[in-house]
């Protein structure tokens, strides 16, 4: 990993994939998650979990976040309207200029703030929480959408919720998984409850069944993400993708 990691970024083997965000109410398409790969010679695709970590520890999150927000906002740039959200790490959050970098990035490949998300999580924001939440503001004064990621899952509570500039809350996949258990379904509720008391909007992630999707939809998510819509895929697919399912749901 040592030689691999940093040869990667320099070799172009790292890449992204985007998966979509489906508006439970209007059946369609309106934005999409920006997710890291790494085509790793004599390996495979290698998904960011098994090189991330290695990376925040090894001062290499910083060119891979810089990338990652390059090609998305490259990509962005053809598909007018559909917003594209982007994982911020907590390193990158160190950096006092981080707000200005993103959108400069951003307005040089044309894309509108508006159809910029900045996603976070608790681990993100909390070794430099006030230097996170001075920086999210900039974002969201400028027009990016915030959201919370992963609420549910470890310790991103109702409290983290009401302590950040937010426009958008991310349910976890963890959280999700319990739907159907009268525990869970509890949880779901309180959860979205509470993101809709704040004006949140609600994002469910990890959707895989129809009967997580109608749980959710009955609970009042109004987003949802996960493999029952599509898998992640290339940029290239994503366009013609759109098109179909809104034809589809529309029908």
């Amino acid at each position: 990993m040592r030689e691999a990691l940093p040869a990667a970024i320099q070799n172009s083997e790292l890449f992204a994939l985007y998966q979509p965000q489906v508006s439970v109410n209007g059946r369609c398409i309106v934005a999409v998650e920006a997710l890291l790969r790494w085509d790793r010679p004599g390996v495979g695709v290698v998904l960011p979990a098994h090189f991330l970590p290695y990376a925040e520890d090894n001062d290499l999150i910083d060119p891979i976040g810089t990338f990652m927000l390059e090609r998305a906002c490259r990509d962005a740039a053809h598909w007018g309207g559909i917003r594209v959200a982007i994982n911020v790490s907590q390193k990158q959050f160190a950096r006092p200029e981080l707000a200005d970098f993103i959108c400069t990035i951003a307005l040089a490949h044309g894309v509108n703030l508006r159809d910029l998300e900045i996603e976070v999580t608790e681990t993100a924001v909390f070794p430099h929480f006030a230097e996170a939440v001075a920086q999210l503001k900039i974002l969201r004064a400028r027009g990016v959408t915030i959201s919370l990621d992963d609420l549910g899952s470890g310790n991103a509570t109702k409290d983290l919720m009401a302590s950040l500039p937010l426009d958008r809350v991310k349910l976890g996949k963890e959280v999700v998984e319990l739907c159907t258990t009268t525990f869970g379904k509890a949880r779901l509720a309180d959860l979205i409850g509470a993101a809709h008391l704040l004006g949140l909007g609600v994002t469910a992630e990890g959707i895989e069944t129809k009967i997580e999707f109608d749980i959710l939809r009955d609970l009042g998510c109004d987003q949802m993400q996960g493999f029952f819509f599509s898998q992640p895929m290339p940029a290239g697919e994503l366009l013609a993708f759109i098109a179909q399912s809104d034809a589809k749901w529309r029908a």
